[in-house]
């Protein structure tokens, strides 16, 4: 039984504290953003469109240093890929939030800490 509570435990911490950067995007734009893509080094995370008023989420794992950058399509085809910043790496846990207006970032909050 002890046993059993220990490891009961252990995944508990180590759910709490798995090393993760969590991306929230959200569109406050007037048009939808087309095929999202969160670049991270070493990995891409594609999260769909996203319509007007609307918001998608990634968890997303680099293989180096890295920051985040966001690529889509906009209202009249064309790419964008613009860059959020940040600094973070393996290892790291915390939140990013982007909010994104007419292909424009106009709120960018990060919450990133080594655990």
């Amino acid at each position: 039984m002890l046993a059993f509570l220990f490891l009961v435990l252990v995944g508990i911490l180590l759910l709490y504290f798995w090393p993760e950067i969590h991306v929230s995007v959200q569109n406050t734009g007037s048009a939808p953003m087309q095929s999202v893509v969160l670049h991270v080094t070493g990995k891409s995370y594609s999260i769909g469109d996203i319509f007007a008023g609307g918001s998608a989420s990634a968890t997303v794992e680099p293989t180096g240093e890295s920051g985040l950058e966001i690529e889509f399509i906009d209202a009249y085809g064309t790419i964008k890929r613009l860059n959020a910043g940040g600094y973070f790496e393996s290892g790291y846990r915390g939140t990013i939030q982007v909010s994104i207006k007419d292909g424009t970032i106009v709120k960018n909050e990060q919450d990133i800490k080594l655990w």
